[in-house]
Parts: structure tokens; C-alpha cells; sequence
């Protein structure tokens, strides 16, 4: 899949090259790290980036389930805001028969993943949707005369607006720390692969539109955001800009997906709106 982004990106290339725009420079990233969010970040605070200091940013996303070559576009939050915690609960180890001696994590993991639990909001259509996910946990080892005295709980969870996403971190922090102190063991909260949700300007999205409009593309208005997080946003968070969909197939393997296969003729379609919304914008 990132080999067929970079692949629209090469395309678009070939286009620009044959035919400038007359009075916008189009620069063009292949940005690396997309999948940790590292590449991104990296980008943004690079001092060279800074300099140039974009007016405008855009970006697609292929999407499995929408037929080839459509354009799926929305204003607002495209794509949600994503973070992952690592709880580590340090206690001490104790006899199995004698666990009174120690400090086990077990009770504190446990009400952890029910406070959690109670944080989650899943229809995207009301206030405050949130998405919690449990990823990993560990305790103790397999040494059944030894009552645990060390454990893990990894989180990753969502929301659809930046804004919102703090408090449900806070939120979070102070449920992790208050069930460790109740267990009287000493937290430790980590955090890791951010990544801001893609807040689209909508004056950015009418390009888009316009662009599926003048390319004959099919253009479809998506309601809610999507539950995936996506890097790009942390340039949507700096600058005015924009990302869309592009369809590429109803019945391609979904994203993350082993079978997943990228189907090569979308790879001019991508090509092709970028060139014109960068027409568009020249032309103004």
C-alpha cells in the first residue's frame, strides 16, 4: 500500500514535470515512517521543511470497499486522533501462599480494564466517541509458587477531534495512577505512536471536490471519520490542507490485511486529481 502511494506520487512527478504550473510551487513529499508516526513528526520539525512553509497540504489514502477510482471526501475530522499508553504497575513478589507479603498487580489490572472500559463511546455520530482497545497485558511469570509482583496493560484509543483527545488522556492517566495507589504499587505511564486526527479545512476539501468534479470521478460524501489514524495528520494540524479517499476496490483485501494486493490502476487516477488540484490552485 505505501509503495502505491509513493507510486501516485512518482506518477504525479512524470505530470509535473511535462507541464509546470505557472504561478504555485508543488512540492512533493515521500515521506518515510508512516505506519509509527515518527516520519511525520520528523518531517514537520526538519528546519528545511519549515522554510518552505506549504500554503496548502494535501494527501489520499487508498480505501478497500469503495469502488475504483472513487473519491471520498469529508470536512472536518477525516481520520481520528490516535494514542497508545503503557501502564507498568511495579509491586513485590510474595510466596504464592503467602501473597499477603506482597504486592500483586492483578486487582489493579483488572479495574483498570473495567474503568477503561467504561470510557468507550462508539457511535461516531454522538459526543464524545471514543474507541479503547486493549493491545497487550502482562503479569508476574510462570513460577506458580511466586504471587506476582509486576505487570503491564498497553492501550491504544481514539477520537475524532485533537481537542478532545487531552482530556480522554488525562482521563486515563488518573484511572492507571488511583488503581495503583489503591494496590500500593508505584505506576509508571508511557506513551507512544501518536498521531492527530485529520481535521480537513473545508475550503481545502472544496478543491478536492472540484477536482473529482473536472475528472469525471465519482465523489462520494462521507458522514462519520474514519476509525484508523493516519500520520498526515500533523500537517492538517499546522496548515490548512486536506486528505481524501481513493477507492480501490469494492472487494480488495481490507487494509493491514496479508492478501492485501494494490491494485495498479488507480495509480494515474491518484495522479491525476493531484495534477488538478494543483491546476486549480494555480489557477487562482
Amino acid at each position: 500500500g505505501h509503495d502505491g502511494h509513493m507510486a501516485i506520487m512518482v506518477a504525479f512527478a512524470k505530470k509535473l514535470s511535462e507541464q509546470k504550473m505557472k504561478n504555485t510551487k508543488v512540492l512533493l513529499l515521500f515521506q518515510p515512517a508512516e505506519e509509527n508516526g515518527e516520519g511525520s513528526v520528523a518531517i514537520y520539525n526538519d528546519p528545511h521543511f519549515k522554510e518552505l512553509n506549504p500554503d496548502l497540504v494535501f494527501a489520499l489514502h487508498n480505501l478497500p470497499g469503495y469502488d475504483h477510482h472513487d473519491i471520498v471526501v469529508k470536512n472536518h475530522t477525516f481520520t481520528c486522533a490516535v494514542n497508545s499508553i503503557i501502564i507498568k504497575l511495579h509491586g513485590k513478589t510474595a510466596h504464592a501462599g503467602e501473597p499477603e507479603n506482597g504486592d500483586n498487580p492483578a486487582l489493579a489490572i483488572a479495574e483498570i480494564i473495567t474503568e477503561f472500559n467504561k470510557k468507550i463511546q462508539p457511535d461516531p455520530k454522538k459526543e464524545k466517541f471514543s474507541i479503547l482497545t486493549p493491545i497487550y497485558l502482562t503479569m508476574g511469570t510462570e513460577d506458580y509458587g511466586i504471587s506476582a509482583g509486576y505487570g503491564e496493560v498497553h492501550y491504544t484509543f481514539r477520537r475524532a477531534v485533537n481537542a478532545e483527545m487531552k482530556e480522554l488522556e488525562e482521563e486515563l492517566q488518573n484511572i492507571a495512577v488511583k488503581a495503583a495507589e489503591r494496590y500500593h504499587l508505584n505506576p509508571e505511564i508511557l506513551w507512544t505512536q501518536r498521531f492527530s486526527a485529520n481535521e480537513n479545512n473545508p475550503e481545502a476539501v472544496d478543491f478536492v471536490r472540484q477536482a473529482a468534479t473536472d475528472c469525471n470521478f465519482n465523489l462520494i460524501e462521507r458522514e462519520i471519520p474514519f476509525q484508523w489514524g493516519e500520520d498526515f495528520g500533523i500537517f492538517t494540524e499546522h496548515f490548512r490542507g486536506a486528505m481524501f479517499g481513493l477507492g480501490s476496490g469494492k472487494f480488495t483485501p481490507n487494509l493491514h490485511n496479508p492478501d492485501y494486493d494494490w491494485p495498479d490502476e488507480i495509480t494515474e487516477t491518484g495522479a491525476e486529481i493531484f495534477y488538478k488540484i494543483s491546476q486549480l490552485i494555480d489557477a487562482q
